[in-house]
């Protein structure tokens, strides 16, 4: 297996030996292009699954109709440094492929997938995106630095031989010309970590189904992963299925000082979900906790305002509640759909009284301060 740099464009020279001359004569060309998106994901934690996505580009070059294609790849985890001590590693298993009738994995919840082209005519081309879910966060100590998942790919056709893969298979990199199988591996790298990264932000690909996505555990205790460095604001989104939408991240800052005597921190929260500066075409559901330790005693979340910009450098202005249907609208595509402040009576556990949850309805991206 030959590795090359993710991302990189992998023209694929296919030729076979003709007439009793000692030259090549070119049979089928592809070019390949396979990346990760995004480049780095959060790992998944209980409660929570991420995901890392590899999109694929397969175009015929050749001059003429190539038959029986066939793009394999497996994914495997490394820095898990349990595996280096004879322990069972962490696995990235395959989730989907999009579309969904591009690929099937060859083991269903396994790891490997194989996609199966009867026919490619010239110039057609072939694009998909191959999901795995992120390995789980059991404890921090156990992860190298450098964690990733590792895709590993081949592209081969069928000459009709019974090996399936012909033996004049050229692969092009570039300007060098390797000799076959014509394989790859494109990474994405993990955030392993119990601290700030853990607690303050998460970056994902969003399956075709959507996602509940969170920062910390996604309530204002750490839990399970405990830490001594207490989140005391924390994001959960929620993207509804079918959007079409690829990345999805947020990341929370802390400033001492509030905005007004009520409180006694500033929250930011800026969430990046792609979509070229188009509305979603439904809505996506924000909740913007703080912790009751960074209120004022005797302060009301009625009182309590959320500013929001569509980018880092825009003014922040109040957002209004959301119509009675709690849809946001073209004209005001953010708005607030409810307030909440935990007692005694509504609180999920009692580390949750004295909280205050906003939860905000969006069509698009954009920056929260509250």
């Amino acid at each position: 297996m030959r590795h090359v740099k993710s991302g990189a464009l992998l023209a694929i020279a296919m030729a076979m030996l003709a007439g009793t001359g000692s030259a090549l004569a070119a049979n089928a060309s592809f070019n390949v292009d396979v990346k990760s998106i995004p480049t780095t994901v959060s790992v998944s934690r209980p409660g929570l699954t991420t995901y890392a996505a590899f999109t694929v580009s397969i175009q015929n070059t050749s001059g003429n109709t190539t038959n029986a294609i066939r793009f394999s790849g497996s994914a495997d985890v490394s820095g898990d440094l349990t595996a280096a001590n004879g322990n069972a590693g962490a696995t990235a298993t395959y989730v989907e492929t999009i579309p969904t009738s591009a690929c099937t994995p060859t083991t269903p919840g396994g790891t490997t997938i194989t996609c199966n082209f009867g026919q490619m005519k010239n110039g057609a081309k072939n694009s998909f995106v191959v999901i795995f879910a992120a390995p789980t966060l059991v404890a921090a100590d156990h992860w190298a630095n450098d964690a990733k998942i590792n895709f590993s790919w081949t592209l081969d056709y069928s000459s009709g031989n019974s090996s399936g893969t012909p033996s004049s298979v050229l692969c092009t990199i570039g300007t060098a010309v390797v000799p076959p199988p014509c394989a790859a591996t494109n990474s994405t790298a993990l955030v392993t970590t119990q601290t700030d990264d853990i607690l303050a932000g998460f970056l994902t690909y969003i399956p075709s189904f959507g996602g509940t996505f969170f920062t910390g555990n996604g309530s204002s205790v750490l839990g399970p992963i405990g830490t001594n460095l207490r989140p005391t604001a924390l994001v959960k989104l929620t993207v509804p299925t079918g959007q079409k939408l690829t990345t999805a991240q947020a990341n929370v800052t802390v400033a001492v000082g509030g905005l007004t005597g009520d409180t006694t921190t500033t929250n930011t929260t800026i969430v990046d979900v792609p979509n070229n500066e188009q509305l979603f075409t439904s809505y996506a559901t924000l909740e913007l906790r703080r912790d009751a330790s960074t209120i004022a005693n005797g302060a009301k979340i009625a009182n309590a305002v959320v500013s929001y910009s569509h980018d880092n450098t825009g003014t922040p202005q109040p957002l209004a509640a959301c119509p009675s249907n709690g849809v946001p609208t073209t004209s005001a595509p953010v708005c607030v759909f409810d307030r909440i402040e935990f007692t005694k009576k509504n609180a999920p556990t009692s580390a949750d009284i004295g909280d205050w949850l906003f939860i905000i309805h969006a069509l698009e991206n954009g920056r929260y301060i509250n």
